[in-house]
């Protein structure tokens, strides 16, 4: 798909604007607050780990609103083709970017028949793997953990995945992790450059050359998804397959349904087709639950563990 924009968004390398008739979808950014839908249009709330409204989306005429409160409003036309962000005046151009890319956008794809998960996810030599969890469950910690053994990070929160005959294909999204300070300090990079994320939140992007040198553009098969499970342990405690779960294909469409991206929850048809993805995806990839120790010392015998579940039987 082809994205046009009216700012620069660092993160994707765009080559500059697009002829009208090559785009898939467009984001303009215009200044001053304005769309006021009457509050019996909202449909849909979501809210924060710590409980705060996050998110409401509204239907309004010829598509819909979703507002991010204090942060931003983005109209999004029925046919997800344009996306109008207006920031609050407060709001800085990262978060806005950040809104787009790792909100909005996945939601938007939703109205082009496209469906993405909120993982994140590394390629391994057997394949891509994605790990599901809830907000601070370790999902970036751990591939950042991937990242710096060598192993490519092709997403960090939002997975877009592609149907092929009786394969499931992991599409790249762009190069780079989202760390706590604790976690970048584990890692030994607290020193380095890094970009701020949010606004809302202290986690900061390390500039790493490793990150877009080693990035891979083309679609790869996705062949595990691993359920974190934060887990306290005593210390020096070993690490084996005891810490991996399978997961029954029931269960794992449980899993996968409450980490999926949807716009419109009042489409049937759209949900149901969101449906059946989700059982070919359970039926392609193999959902584990994955207890992961509260250590950071612990990651390499997680990562460890992964790569010798993902070896050939």
């Amino acid at each position: 798909m082809t994205l046009d924009s009216n700012i620069p968004l660092p993160e994707l390398d765009l080559p500059g604007r697009q002829p009208a008739d090559t785009v898939d979808i467009r984001l303009s950014l215009v200044e001053g607050h304005g769309l006021q839908p009457h509050p019996s249009d909202w449909f849909l709330f979501r809210r924060s780990p710590s409980d705060e409204l996050w998110l409401t989306c509204a239907k309004v005429a010829d598509g819909y609103l979703l507002r991010f409160p204090d942060l931003a409003d983005f109209f999004v036309d029925q046919l997800g083709r344009d996306i109008v962000g207006v920031p609050f005046p407060e709001t800085g151009e990262d978060t806005f970017r950040h809104l787009f890319l790792d909100q909005v956008l996945p939601l938007t794809l939703t109205l082009h028949g496209r469906h993405a998960l909120h993982a994140t996810a590394v390629l391994t030599p057997a394949g891509a793997c994605a790990f599901l969890g809830e907000a601070g469950a370790g999902k970036s910690t751990l591939a950042a953990s991937f990242l710096f053994a060598g192993y490519p990070v092709l997403c960090d929160d939002c997975l877009v995945l592609d149907l092929e005959r009786e394969r499931i294909l992991a599409r790249p999204a762009y190069p780079g992790v989202r760390l706590w300070d604790d976690s970048l300090e584990a890692f030994g990079t607290d020193r380095c450059p890094t970009r701020p994320v949010a606004q809302y939140t202290s986690k900061r992007r390390p500039v790493l050359d490793a990150c877009r040198d080693h990035f891979p553009h083309t679609t790869q098969p996705l062949v595990r998804i691993y359920s974190l499970c934060r887990q306290e342990v005593a210390e020096g405690a070993a690490l084996g397959k005891e810490w991996l779960e399978p997961l029954s294909q029931q269960a794992s469409f449980m899993e996968l349904l409450a980490c999926t991206f949807i716009l419109d929850t009042e489409d049937q048809a759209g949900l149901l087709g969101q449906f059946r993805w989700l059982e070919r995806v359970v039926s392609a990839a193999p959902v584990r639950r994955l207890h992961v120790p509260n250590d950071f010392g612990a990651l390499a015998s997680v990562r460890a563990t992964i790569l010798t579940d993902l070896r050939p039987s």
